[in-house]
């Protein structure tokens, strides 16, 4: 299995979105394709980045492209998407007891501790743009991406640091 890099949708929403929006920063998205057998996407996390209602599939290429700019570009670069198995699951089940998972919760979601059991299961690095914790928070379903990942010993890195462990500069 190809890739290092078990990437969060954060990653792609929030940096599409806002931080390095494509009309500024193209040749940043261009390189991210070219390495995109290096980054790896799972299922859960590929339908929170690119869900295209049922109603809007059958828009043309360019009505899309307006309406969903980034699921187009994903499915154009071609990213692989991994589906989870069923040892994954069972870990990703084990991880949401331990870290009280809920919909309620202000730390890491259920996707969250799915991207991390995949992570730790493929020996892969999870990438977020989510802060690190100094403190632990008194509750662990408080508990970020970061905080987990350092607890079950799964390297975790920011976006920067995987464009800059990539090569990938911007000139």
């Amino acid at each position: 299995m190809s890739g290092k890099y078990c990437v969060d949708a954060n990653i792609f929403i929030t940096a599409w979105h806002i931080s390095y929006p494509p009309r500024i920063f193209s040749p940043l998205w261009d390189q991210i394709a070219q390495h995109r057998p290096d980054i790896v996407l799972i299922k859960p996390v590929f339908d929170e980045i690119a869900p295209i209602p049922y109603s809007d599939r059958k828009l043309t290429i360019v009505e899309k492209k307006v309406k969903y700019p980034l699921q187009v570009w994903m499915d154009e670069s071609c990213f692989a998407v991994h589906e989870i198995s069923d040892e994954v699951n069972a870990v990703s089940l084990n991880l949401e007891r331990e870290y009280e998972t809920d919909n309620t919760s202000k730390g890491a979601g259920q996707i969250d501790i799915t991207l991390i059991a995949y992570a730790k299961e493929t020996n892969k690095t999870v990438v977020t743009l989510e802060e690190k914790q100094n403190q632990k928070p008194g509750k662990k379903y408080n508990y970020k991406i970061p905080l987990i990942c350092k607890e079950l010993e799964v390297d975790c890195i920011t976006f920067i640091e995987m464009l800059d462990q990539l090569n990938i500069r911007i000139k």
